[in-house]
């Protein structure tokens, strides 16, 4: 339950900006009726069967095949636990072993037994709806699992899933490298005040293609020939790459008279001439090689026993190995692990739909391609069986569109936002830097130098149209490339300085090193940003060489505007201020914002750590950032040195203002909603404690500042459409920048709203979800923490744009982002051919060497503690 009564602050009338009504659609659909039956709970216990694709195939066979009429109807929640609306007539009444025959298993035993206890029932479900009761009790939350079983059993048995979402094939599209991407749909059951609502939405996944190993191996190495390029010695470049993309694929393995499907843990060079020693039947031992064996007991003869094989099983010094052209990648599978960088764009790009059109999608037609689940909740055996209804319908919402905040520039003069943009060519930005020496370094391919003299011509008419003051000539410097960069960079710094004039003896870097950098370079960024952020202490911006070649006249103008308000703002200027009445009120008073984020390892990954990073304000307009980081366990999600983070920051903030905040405003990003209670609630007394000790050792009378703490959430699924096309940004259909909803969608147990802070561009926009868990500021009044989270989504300085989610957070993300630039090479911490994948979902935390990546960790260079480098 999240505490809404410890309401220390004062009642006070907060000034709030205009806002009017305006109706949406949302992605949701009513449940109409609860089902009212009480469910009974059975353990299934299946031997060694990890894998979840497996346990759903092995209770689909006991479903359809082995015993459909004591199974058919029940629910399975893809781990252990079986539910039915009926008792079980099971072999010895409580309990019953089964064996089947599942298709490339094999044989299975396994054991139904049922879970002594209450049955499940919908009551209290009910009565936490209507508020009768203010907790989410287990009983709650145990009602509303099963009320997403049952939405999602019929085609989590028919397609491919990942649990909440499922894929078809409708659609499909090759991204080559062997993976195909699937389009599907993701729904999910939410709670709101009053009502039970279906989340649905289009989704899509990466899935491994079907098809002969070979075919696909040399696919993936972008191999145009045929098995025989497939020799390579172990541990080659190749094999790691087909070792790392191919670890825990299933396979199906055609022999004479049957196929099996097994599990790829490794691979084997020279398959066919892998020697072993084959068991005769007089009990003596033969040796013998994969190839000699699949001839004499198959009659089958490879044709390429020198290239890979496939490893099944490893232990007890015994391995099972397969000739590769033997072997077929099984289809429905889902890869899981990160995409390539080229293609995650083509994964948003084949997510993406105008509104219109996904709104289409999600109800949709019958005849269509694909099916939506919302047309097929009326024919569903398993909401049938449950006596649940569902509207065929999306909801209705009644929200608000917030007046834009106003942006002032230099001499507070405001800019002109439409639908969260405005333009700046005829601004002075609001406290511009001065530039006294600069300098370039050129890792550019293709570049000209008269082409670069140009380009610097031009950004320094820029920056000296914003207001900036541009003092002498950047000095120039031809890169030698990776391994050199930092050479490279000192010496730009002192040819800089030489050029700007500098006496002899002075110490301080050029304001700023500009950096060129081929299209391809993202070692030599690392190696830029790491010399510039953690080394050496000098302000970067790196540029590209296809940037600069493509843009000419008004473009060139408009991305050297971009560059020089990242310039100024890393240089501790001020762009812009944003104003709002809330927000106005709000900044009266010392203040800090807080943007607080974890950044975890890839999907899998079980030997690198997590890095937890909080930003804070210490300027009086809340535009001004500074940022500190910490190395943590693995997917620990808690921030652990949360306490002596806050604490540097209010001590910093004292140091810069000297005085103590009155008011601290903390956003944190990336809990999930079963994190609220336990992570946020820890978090907040983290907070407090920081808070104590600062108060304590300075010895200040001054009360202590009251906190709100509210967690924005971006890994959701709903969306809002327009209900009149006119309501709508007229460019890409969207709902309009500013619109904020709670009613008809609002969780019960939290003051919690949906806003949409940025102007749509492409596809459909994704709302930020805002829950606020602790509030001695506002006193729960979500208006006014609408109307400063939307001001802040404007004060982003690296744009001149709204942004998705309020700047500290945004800020806080991009820290998390930039920890490969403080660990030390050797770590290795971006080389995936590194990365330890964990055959099991058990994260072995014991065994991880913290203090290995802390000590390998080097913190921000204290001189850029006050420049916001990660702008």
């Amino acid at each position: 339950m999240i505490d809404i009564s410890s309401q220390t602050a004062s009642a006070s009338t907060v000034p709030l900006g205009q806002r009017r009504p305006m109706p949406v659609y949302a992605n949701a659909f009513d449940v109409t009726q609860i089902p009212v039956k009480a469910y009974e709970q059975y353990d299934v216990m299946t031997p060694d069967v990890e894998n979840v694709r497996w346990r759903h195939r092995i209770v689909e066979r006991l479903q359809n095949h082995e015993a459909p009429r004591v199974f058919r109807l029940c629910l399975f929640d893809g781990k252990s636990i079986l539910y039915s609306a009926a008792p079980l007539d099971l072999p010895d009444g409580t309990s019953g072993n089964y064996t089947l025959v599942v298709p490339g298993k094999g044989r299975v035993t396994i054991k139904v037994a049922r879970v002594a206890g209450e049955t499940v029932t919908f009551d209290d479900l009910k009565k936490f709806l209507t508020g009768k009761i203010s907790d989410q009790t287990p009983k709650v939350s145990v009602a509303l699992n099963l009320l997403q079983f049952i939405i999602r059993q019929a085609p989590n048995l028919k397609y491919p899933n990942n649990g909440r979402a499922y894929f078809t094939s409708g659609g499909s599209k090759d991204l080559r490298g062997g993976l195909q991407l699937f389009r599907g749909f993701f729904q999910s059951v939410r709670p709101a005040i009053g009502r039970v609502l279906v989340n649905v939405d289009i989704s899509a996944a990466a899935m491994y293609k079907p098809g002969p190993f070979v075919d696909i191996a040399l696919e993936v190495l972008n191999i145009r020939g045929n098995a025989r390029a497939l020799s390579y010695k172990k541990h080659s470049k190749e094999w790691n790459i087909l070792s790392q993309f191919f670890r825990n694929v299933l396979v199906d393995i055609k022999l004479p008279k049957k196929t099996v499907t097994k599990k790829i843990v490794g691979l084997v060079e020279a398959a066919g001439r892998f020697p072993f020693t084959q068991e005769q039947e007089d009990g003596t031992s033969l040796p013998t090689t994969v190839a000699d064996y699949y001839y004499k007991t198959y009659n089958i003869r490879l044709s390429f026993p020198d290239i890979i094989g496939i490893e099944l099983s490893r232990g007890s010094g015994k391995n099972t190995v397969i000739p590769a052209e033997l072997c077929t990648v099984a289809a429905g599978q889902r890869y899981t692990r990160k995409l390539p960088q080229n293609m995650t764009a083509m994964m948003v790009d084949f997510s993406k739909f105008r509104p219109e059109k996904r709104l289409e999608m999600i109800v949709g037609q019958k005849g269509d391609r694909v099916q939506p689940p919302t047309l097929e909740y009326a024919t569903s055996p398993y909401i049938q069986d449950a006596g649940m209804e569902i509207s065929e319908k999306p909801i209705t919402l009644q929200g608000q569109l917030l007046k834009p905040p106003t942006i002032f520039y230099g001499k507070k003069q405001p800019a002109d936002v439409n639908n969260g943009a405005w333009n700046i060519t005829r601004q002075h930005l609001h406290s511009p830097e001065i530039i006294r020496a600069w300098a370039v370094v050129d890792y550019s391919l293709r570049l000209d130098q008269n082409v670069i003299k140009a380009f610097m011509d031009t950004l320094e008419q820029c920056c000296t149209a914003r207001g900036m003051s541009v003092r002498a000539k950047p000095s120039y410097k031809r890169g030698s490339g990776v391994g050199s960069v930092d050479r490279d960079i000192k010496e730009a710094c002192s040819l800089a300085l030489v050029s700007a004039g500098a006496p002899p003896g002075y110490n301080k870097p050029p304001e700023i090193v500009l950096v060129i950098l081929p299209q391809s370079a993202a070692d030599i960024r690392q190696d830029v940003k790491r010399a510039g952020d953690v080394t050496l202490g000098v302000s970067t911006q790196c540029v590209r060489e296809d940037n600069i070649a493509k843009f000419s006249g008004r473009q060139l103008d408009q991305y050297c505007n971009n560059i020089a308000i990242k310039i100024n703002a890393r240089l501790t200027g001020v762009n812009s201020i944003p104003s709002s009445p809330a927000y106005d009120w709000f900044t009266k008073e010392d203040f800090i914002f807080f943007g607080a984020d974890v950044g975890h390892p890839g999907p899998g990954i079980q030997n690198k750590p997590s890095v937890a990073s909080v930003v804070f304000s210490y300027d009086r307009h809340g535009v001004k950032y500074s940022a500190t980081s910490r190395v943590q366990q693995p997917r620990q999600e808690r921030i652990g040195e949360l306490g002596p983070m806050v604490y540097d920051a209010i001590t910093r903030y004292g140091k810069v203002n000297g005085k103590a905040p009155k008011k601290l405003m903390f956003f944190r990003d990336g809990l999930s909603e079963g994190e609220y209670a336990g992570v946020g609630e820890l978090e907040f007394q983290d907070i407090k404690e920081a808070v104590r000790r600062v108060w304590a050792e300075v010895k200040l009378k001054d009360p202590p500042p009251l906190i709100t703490y509210l967690i924005v959430g971006k890994r959701h699924h709903v969306r809002f459409f327009p209900t009149n096309p006119q309501d709508g940004d007229r460019k890409s259909g969207n709902v309009q920048a500013g619109f904020v909803a709670s009613e008809g969608i609002a969780n019960p147990i939290a003051k919690d709203f949906y806003l949409l802070s940025h102007g749509g561009i492409l596809g459909t926009s994704r709302p930020a979800h805002y829950i606020v868990l602790k509030d001695e500021i506002f006193n729960f009044d979500i208006r006014p923490i609408q109307e400063v989270a939307y001001t802040l989504c404007h004060a982003y300085v690296s744009a001149t744009r709204s942004v998705s989610i309020p700047a500290p957070v945004y800020y806080a993300d991009k820290v998390c982002a930039r920890a490969e630039y403080h660990f030390d090479a050797s770590l290795r911490y971006m080389d995936s051919d590194g990365a330890t994948v964990a055959s099991s979902s058990t994260c072995e935390k014991q065994s991880f060497n913290l203090s290995q990546w802390r000590s390998g960790y080097t913190q921000t260079h204290s001189s850029m503690l006050a420049r916001m480098f990660f702008a």
